[in-house]
């Protein structure tokens, strides 16, 4: 009888070791279910085939936009805010698929980069199929042929066996293949469309006005006046000399003011060239902002890793753990009362 207690006592250590374990490999949560495929299916239904219930599908849209700002940028998530805002169903169920595809991306890539570990690659690469069976009733005739590139995928990542029995080696290069060949197949179907903010009002550019330049006005009088009228002569051939000696001084000096006075004017069409120049300036910046963030959208690439987030209830593994106590002090007291320790 002895036997029979120690072997349910070890039963019952080996049971709080393994629960603690179990709990924290379903920490991914569901392989078969994918966060951002399941919100596509709430707003799909909300928004598509005159459904208008933009209430709830911008409720759950916002509870996942967080993660979407996460993995693949802020760009995504503003074509989505102004997709949403401007209830366009269109856009936003094109869109949402073309997010989809980066998800899918996504999986691919870090499945890859994870290939020495097979539980999270397989996880991975499940996670990926769950978003493809989303998008499948969209894809069409090739979807057959994608279907078969999963299951090879699979058998790509080998099997660690179980104390090395059934053990199968992982196949790398294979399984490149069979997910570069699914997202080649996928990504062309469900193109991307980057919000573009609306070009800058035509009253921000000011139209050059036409300038009306004046002439300058000639001072033909002044001109004329510079001329003086030479005195009157008198007729003594002895000081004839010195009145014409002091003409020509006389018509001399003013010529510099009659060069002066046909100059013409200043006027304003040096500046306003700048003013001119300037507004195309700014609308080049907003153009280049506005390409910015049509450019992030390019950068699905370059995604966070998937976040682990532990779903374990407290509440239950206590309740577990303390039921296991009970039921071990009984077996100890049971096994006390009849003397069999």
């Amino acid at each position: 009888m002895k036997r029979w207690l120690l072997a349910g006592l070890t039963f019952v250590l080996a049971a709080l070791i393994i629960l603690p374990s179990s709990a924290l490999a379903y920490s991914y949560g569901d392989a078969n279910t994918e966060a951002v495929a399941e919100t596509f299916k709430l707003v799909q239904t909300s928004v598509s085939d005159g459904a208008n219930n933009w209430g709830a599908a911008e409720s759950a849209y916002k509870e996942i936009r967080a993660e979407l700002v996460s993995h693949f940028g802020d760009g995504i998530a503003a074509t989505l805010d102004a997709n949403f805002q401007a209830k366009d169903s269109k856009a936003v169920i094109a869109n949402f698929k073309a997010v989809l595809v980066m998800n899918l991306d996504r999986r691919f890539t870090y499945a890859t980069k994870g290939l020495d570990d097979y539980a999270e690659s397989k996880l991975l690469l499940a996670k990926a199929k769950a978003t493809f069976d989303t998008l499948e009733p969209y894809v069409g005739a090739g979807s057959s042929e994608i279907n078969k590139a999963f299951e090879a995928a699979l058998e790509a990542l080998g099997n660690p066996g179980l104390f090395g029995v059934g053990k199968k080696d992982v196949q790398p290069d294979v399984f490149k293949e069979k997910v570069n060949f699914i997202y080649g197949k996928v990504k062309p179907l469900f193109p991307y469309k980057a919000y573009v903010k609306p070009a800058a009002p035509s009253e921000s550019t000011p139209v050059p006005k036409p300038l009306t330049t004046t002439a300058p006005v000639k001072n033909e009088t002044g001109v004329k006046t510079e001329q003086p009228v030479s005195p009157v002569k008198y007729a003594k051939p002895t000081e004839s000399k010195a009145p014409d000696a002091a003409a020509a001084v006389e018509t001399k000096s003013p010529e510099p003011s009659a060069t002066a006075s046909a100059s013409p004017t200043p006027t304003t069409e040096a500046a306003q060239p700048t003013a001119t120049v300037e507004a195309p300036a700014k609308a080049s910046e907003a153009t280049g902002s506005d390409a910015k963030q049509a450019d992030s959208a390019k950068a699905a690439s370059a995604h966070a890793p998937m976040e682990r987030s532990d779903k374990t209830n407290p509440f239950v593994s206590a309740a577990v753990i303390g039921g296991v106590i009970v039921l071990l002090g009984g077996g100890v007291w049971f096994a006390r009362k009849r003397k069999w320790i």
